[in-house]
This record gives structure tokens, C-alpha cells and sequence, in this order.
């Protein structure tokens, strides 16, 4: 492993031992939300039963230059969750996130490494825009 690649790892598990401990998240652009969002969907269906896995160094190249990864990371695995339980089912049109969920998931308060799913819905359906899944 190169020196980078062990400082952006290091860098991560600082990063989510903070978070576990209650450190805040801060907030990250909606773009390399939606871009890493993207990136899982074309992996998964690449590649059948891989679910969209992707390492730190697709995560880094599918974020814009300076983006903190950690956060964009953390963020965009608990929009990964609620995405894979059925809960963005109104702001989904086949794979595809509307971009106000992107928008709100990045600046969502979160609690520890956790976003407040029911908040996050309820603060969806007050932006008014939905779909019906197909």
C-alpha cells in the first residue's frame, strides 16, 4: 500500500472514531453525494451481488478535488441504507435519486454516524417534490 493510500485509510478510521464518539459530520457537497450514489448504482449493475461496493480510491475519484471523503463517505452509506430499505421510494425513478435528496443528505444533522431516518423523511415530504417508484 502507498503512503497515500495508508494516510487517506488512516485518515478514515480517525475520522469514523470521532463520529462514533459523537464529533459532528460535517456538511458535503450534494454533487459528490449524487456522483458516489451513481457510482454504486453502475457497480451493482456491473457487477450482480456486489450490492455497489467501492473503495476509498473510486470514492476519492468520484468526489470533486478537496471534498472531505470521510463525510461525503458516511453520508452517502446512510443514504445507501435508506435507499436499500425502500424508504426514498418517493424520490426514486428506477435507480435514480430525485436531487433534492441529495441536497437535503448533505447537510442533515446526524447523530453520531447515524442520520434520523424519520426526520429525514418528514424533512423530504416538506420539500414537496416527490415521485411514485416505478
Amino acid at each position: 500500500m502507498c503512503d497515500q493510500q495508508a494516510e487517506l485509510l488512516k485518515s478514515f478510521r480517525e475520522f469514523l472514531k470521532a463520529a462514533e464518539e459523537g464529533a459532528s459530520i460535517p456538511p458535503v457537497d450534494e454533487h459528490d453525494l449524487k456522483a458516489l450514489h451513481q457510482l454504486c448504482v453502475e457497480r451493482a449493475q456491473r457487477y450482480c451481488g456486489k450490492d455497489g461496493v467501492i473503495s476509498i480510491e473510486m470514492t476519492a475519484r468520484a468526489c470533486s478535488p478537496g471534498a472531505n471523503l470521510p463525510a461525503v463517505w458516511l453520508r452517502h452509506r446512510q443514504l445507501r441504507l435508506l435507499y436499500r430499505q425502500g424508504l426514498l421510494a418517493e424520490w426514486q425513478n428506477g435507480a435514480a435519486l430525485d436531487d433534492v435528496v441529495f441536497r437535503l443528505a448533505a447537510v442533515t444533522s446526524m447523530n453520531g454516524t447515524q442520520i434520523d431516518s424519520e426526520d429525514f423523511i418528514h424533512r423530504l415530504r416538506a420539500q414537496g417534490s416527490t415521485h411514485t417508484a416505478s
